[in-house]
């Protein structure tokens, strides 16, 4: 499937409305930079790479706002590609914050909750990577990814444990995140296929 900027473009506005966050470029955001050298005094990213390499979601009370290092819309296919799987990796992240409300904090100050909440969304990039490419991304590169977040070797293991359970799903068509289900709907819908990539929403039943 070929994607265009504006598809692009019209997809992170679909679902900045349907979870309800704002778009904001992170190069011109003050508190990105108040943020990032946080994170870098807390030895958890350093601010340079946090501010040029990585999308970040804030969800904290009426502070409701997705940072992007890039202009949407704008690249190669493959980083269009990749903007859309970022753009439902980030909403995953919404629906975790407004699921729990301490998970800012957790997310801040626990190696542990870091490591699960980022295993959590990668499975959404995972299923959206899957539906455009056909191909699973490594269960081991992304944990090993981790190790940016300031994340340990143990907690980086337990997360490729989890990826690797949603490889084997992804692998053979499940989808189960939720946000990544109404991606995909949009998709069938916007290029007028009833199904891309032999693709299954499986509910997630929760025992």
């Amino acid at each position: 499937m070929r994607v265009t900027e504006k598809d692009v473009q019209d997809f992170w506005k679909y679902m900045a409305k349907k979870y309800d966050f704002k778009v904001v470029k992170k190069g011109d955001s003050d508190e990105m930079k108040i943020v990032g050298q946080a994170l870098d005094q807390m030895n958890i990213q350093k601010k340079k790479e946090f501010l040029e390499q990585y999308t970040t979601t804030v969800i904290f009370g009426g502070w409701r706002c997705v940072y992007v290092p890039f202009e949407i819309g704008k690249g190669s296919h493959a980083q269009l590609i990749h903007q859309i799987a970022t753009c439902v990796h980030e909403c995953q992240h919404v629906v975790q914050a407004d699921r729990e409300v301490a998970q800012q904090i957790k997310y801040l100050t626990s190696d542990a909750s870091r490591a699960y909440y980022e295993a959590d969304a990668y499975r959404a990039t995972m299923e959206m990577h899957w539906y455009f490419t056909g191909r699973i991304l490594s269960p081991k590169s992304l944990a090993n990814g981790l190790k940016s977040y300031s994340i340990g070797k143990a907690d980086r293991r337990i997360a490729e444990k989890h990826l690797i359970i949603a490889s084997k799903v992804v692998k053979r068509g499940g989808v189960i995140t939720g946000t990544s289900k109404v991606a995909i709907r949009w998709w069938n819908r916007r290029k007028k296929v009833t199904s891309f990539r032999n693709v299954s929403l499986i509910p997630l039943k929760v025992a």
